[in-house]
């Protein structure tokens, strides 16, 4: 029997699946792996916890295999986007990971603002410390003695490639999450390289996603007990595959994907900007396409976060997030008033202000634990609607968001997402978006399926899909709950409040 092993490096975990030839997970190995979030902003991150898990989960995988006579056909990986890790030519990393979180770079954004016009018209991008880019330029600027001994920058997706094949090399969806990238012609652009102080040397070669870009070392092979030569794709970012493993090939859907953070993307067959640079646009893990991405930077992360905070211990278990789950259950559309803002690290799309600050607004001494928990999901969602809104001007009117993601194992959450999304909302049965994305580039690279769309056919099962209805009776609570919301954000992101701030 032949499989697919992918592997799906999240921000706080990392996760290897045995798929079999019909796309189904045979095994599933997934450790825990957190950034360090420093109180000044910083988020970093050891590549060399990346190096342990990844042959630690790879050879789980292998040993599976072999136990079910399973013939790997390829490793696909995927994994998230816009970090940092300058290395010397040997491959050893010579600073911690700057995490696509880091806020370090805010005051440089600000800085070069003036440049968003330019960037944003080739990258489909506005300047912000989230993408890689000003990265670089902080590293260089902060940290010549590390500059000068860089042989590339790279991120995590080209690190554990770099790992598996020896090469460094990283595809365009990567790239288009980087600042630097052209989108129309899908190569380096050499007026963005001079703009962020970057050599051209100092980049991956890039290739289209879906590719296979090399094979396993034979030092991989021991660590991993894998075969030497196994071909290794690089099957796109997240959130790419994620819109891919959600059957994302038109304008008339979208999709939803909810881990530490929240991105409601929609298709588009060509470069699409918004007139305003409040959405992202981003080379698809689909051949040819791109995807119109809007981004709320905490959203799962806030849940852990409350969980921990409110209901105890630094490792809530699944008992404590079923505790939080009924105590949002309990709480009533609208929180009796309560409102979240979910900027804990900053506000993502559509206004992308690395200032903007987290904040439950309108607590009363009868606001009650289940208010917050409900507030939370119902900030994350709001806050989702008005990206949905500004994701239809650019492709079209969205009849229905497949969503996917840690939060949409709530059934809460999915009906909140319906009522405030004020359409259909559909989960389907398998949740496992992002990896079954790489498993059906995998499956097309190694000749297994003819494209995309076959291979998701495959992995589907539109029978079994749960799908969400919005309850006309709270569309003037929801609508009423965006606005004030809006008006929240507006009141706290004048100058003239945050002057009083400092």
């Amino acid at each position: 029997m032949k499989g697919i092993i992918t592997v799906d490096i999240g921000t706080t975990s990392m996760r290897a699946i045995l798929f079999d030839r019909q796309g189904l997970a045979l095994h599933i190995d997934q450790r825990e792996n957190v950034p360090q979030f420093f109180n000044d902003g910083r988020v970093e991150q050891d590549p060399a916890a990346w190096q342990t898990i990844v042959c630690e989960v790879l050879g789980n995988c292998a040993k599976v295999a072999a136990t079910k006579g399973v013939e790997p056909l390829c490793v696909s990986v995927t994994a998230q986007r816009s970090s940092v890790i300058p290395v010397d030519r040997d491959g050893k990393p010579l600073h911690p990971a700057i995490m696509w979180q880091d806020k370090r770079c805010a005051a440089l954004a600000l800085a070069m603002a003036e440049y968003n016009p330019l960037v944003y018209g080739k990258t489909g991008l506005k300047i912000s410390p989230v993408f890689s880019a000003l990265k670089m330029t902080w590293l260089r600027r902060n940290h010549p003695d590390i500059w000068q001994k860089t042989y590339k920058m790279i991120g995590i997706q080209d690190w554990v490639l770099y790992l598996l094949t020896g090469r460094f090399v990283t595809d365009q969806t990567f790239g288009s999450r980087t600042n630097l990238l052209d989108l129309k012609t899908r190569a380096w652009d050499p007026d963005l390289l001079s703009l962020f102080e970057v050599e051209p040397g100092m980049l991956c070669d890039l290739v289209e996603p879906g590719s296979v870009i090399g094979a396993l070392t034979p030092a991989m092979a021991l660590a991993t007990g894998l075969p030497a030569g196994l071909p290794v794709v690089s099957a796109g970012g997240d959130q790419q595959c994620a819109a891919l493993g959600l059957g994302l090939f038109s304008g008339e859907h979208a999709v939803s994907n909810t881990g530490t953070g929240s991105y409601l993307i929609g298709h588009t067959e060509r470069p699409a900007f918004d007139e305003k640079m409040r959405l992202s646009c981003n080379v698809s893990a689909v051949p040819g396409a791109y995807i119109v991405e809007a981004a709320v930077l905490t959203s799962g992360t806030i849940y852990r976060w409350f969980a921990e905070s409110i209901f105890g211990g630094n490792a809530p278990s699944r008992d404590t997030f079923a505790a939080v789950n009924a105590a949002a259950q309990s709480a009533p559309p609208g929180c009796n008033g309560l409102l979240l803002l979910p900027h804990f690290k900053g506000c993502g799309s559509p206004h992308w202000d690395p200032d903007a600050k987290g904040v439950f607004f309108n607590l009363t001494l009868s606001t009650s634990r289940g208010d917050m928990a409900r507030a939370i999901l119902e900030g994350i969602a709001v806050e989702m609607k008005g990206s949905l809104e500004l994701v239809e001007k650019l492709c079209g009117t969205v009849a229905s968001v497949t969503v996917s993601g840690g939060l949409t194992r709530s059934t809460l959450f999915n009906q909140i997402q319906s009522d405030i999304f004020e359409r259909a909302v559909v989960r389907l049965k398998n949740d496992e978006a992002t990896s079954l994305g790489a498993w059906i580039a995998g499956a097309v690279a190694l000749g297994v399926e003819d494209n995309h769309a076959a291979a998701f056919a495959r992995v589907s099962d539109p029978a079994s899909a749960q799908s969400y209805q919005p309850d006309p009776a709270l569309q003037q609570t929801y609508q009423r709950q965006s606005r004030q919301s809006q008006a929240l954000y507006q009141a706290l992101a004048s100058p003239a409040f945050r002057e009083q701030l400092k």
